[in-house]
């Protein structure tokens, strides 16, 4: 087949971003599979590689995020200059994944015209709002007027609905994505967990020698948290609750002046491609997923079990469809802080059993991602 893939960023320029490796990912395997496969992103940098790892790529320009609201749905230029792409690769079939920034919806209808079959992974909560949110949460729009004021768009979430139920099928990575979506109003969903590749993510290294290569503590438990990292995100309370005797390992997109306020021992390291967050994994010990959202289905976590790490995760989200309670780690509400520095002391104290739980993680990544 010949297949177009569709995402606003692919990790040649966002190291750490779980949905655009997942895509990416996709594209060589499809590859891999005999396919010709075309992405297609939006970049701010001024080239691309025509080609890597046997997949073309195209690129239309990066915009300003202020008015993407509007755009996304309205932009007669931006769907033009989507459709001039998709009229010259001629796909079989187009597989959209996170386009609410810059690649837009209005081209969608157009495709469909022209006899394409549209297949859409949501990823995150952007077609339903502007950023995260809480499971339960209610009066979404008012939160984003605040937030975003003038380039807010009122019609925006009624729009995009009605443009993918109407043309496209629609698969979400987890089920609390499903839920949360169907609880705006969608019907039309399936569940489709994300799956990496295992023969990369795997334990490449012994624990001391990764942290004698990072300059890390031999003698000490050591926790790593990664990923897009917020007050959403959890890490302000991981600052207060981390036990005596460990070491925490930051890998994120914040700059480290963000973390100036921690006391407890720490390492920072930003802007991981994914051979040094496989160093990373082999470094620590146990991996914190302490997220206060809407956490869909991250990849970290993914990728620690399949490093034989053992996750500490949120129950907000689709992390628990990923991480066994009890076996391959915990799966802990977020704002119970006294269980999360239970928890994470016992990991201090029981690091054998915590290594064994990471073996069990592999065996389950096998078996199901």
């Amino acid at each position: 087949m010949n297949i177009l893939l569709m995402i606003d960023a692919i990790p040649l320029s966002s190291p750490l971003g779980g949905a655009s490796r997942i895509t990416w990912d996709t594209a060589t395997g499809l590859v891999a599979r005999g396919h010709a496969v075309t992405v297609l992103t939006a970049s701010y940098a001024k080239s691309l590689p025509p080609e890597k790892d046997g997949v073309r790529i195209v690129s239309i320009p990066a915009l300003p995020q202020r008015w993407a609201h509007y755009r996304s749905v309205y932009s007669k230029k931006r769907a033009q200059e989507v459709m001039k792409i998709i009229d010259d690769v001629k796909p079989d079939l187009i597989h959209a994944h996170v386009i609410a920034w810059q690649c837009g919806y209005r081209w969608i209808p157009l495709a469909r015209k022209k006899g394409i079959s549209i297949l859409v992974t949501c990823h995150d909560v952007m077609n339903i709002a502007l950023g995260r949110i809480l499971p339960d949460e209610k009066n979404i729009w008012l939160k984003d007027l605040k937030r975003l004021r003038w380039s807010w768009n009122p019609f925006r979430a009624s729009s995009v609905k009605t443009i993918l139920e109407k043309h496209c099928i629609l698969l979400t990575v987890s089920d609390a994505l499903r839920d949360c979506m169907k609880r705006f109003g969608y019907r039309k969903l399936r569940t489709l967990h994300n799956g990496i590749d295992l023969s990369f993510w795997k334990e490449t290294c012994l624990q001391d020698s990764a942290r004698t290569a990072l300059n890390l503590p031999r003698d000490r438990t050591i926790f790593l948290l990664a990923g897009r990292l917020g007050i959403d995100k959890g890490t302000e309370a991981i600052e207060r609750l981390l036990p005596g005797q460990s070491h925490l390992i930051i890998a994120g997109d914040l700059d480290k002046q963000s973390f100036a306020s921690i006391v407890h021992p720490f390492s920072f390291f930003s802007n991981q491609s994914p051979a040094e967050m496989r160093m990373l994994y082999a470094a620590c010990d146990c991996v914190l997923i302490p997220s206060r959202c809407l956490d869909c289905f991250p990849t970290i976590a993914l990728e620690a079990m399949a490093c034989e790490r053992a996750v500490l995760a949120t129950s907000w989200g689709g992390a628990k469809e990923a991480v066994i309670d009890k076996k391959t780690g915990w799966v802990i509400d977020p704002l119970d802080e006294d269980s999360w520095k239970k928890h994470m002391s016992w990991c201090v104290t029981h690091r054998e059993q915590v290594k064994a739980m990471g073996k069990a993680a592999r065996v389950h990544m096998e078996k199901n991602f």
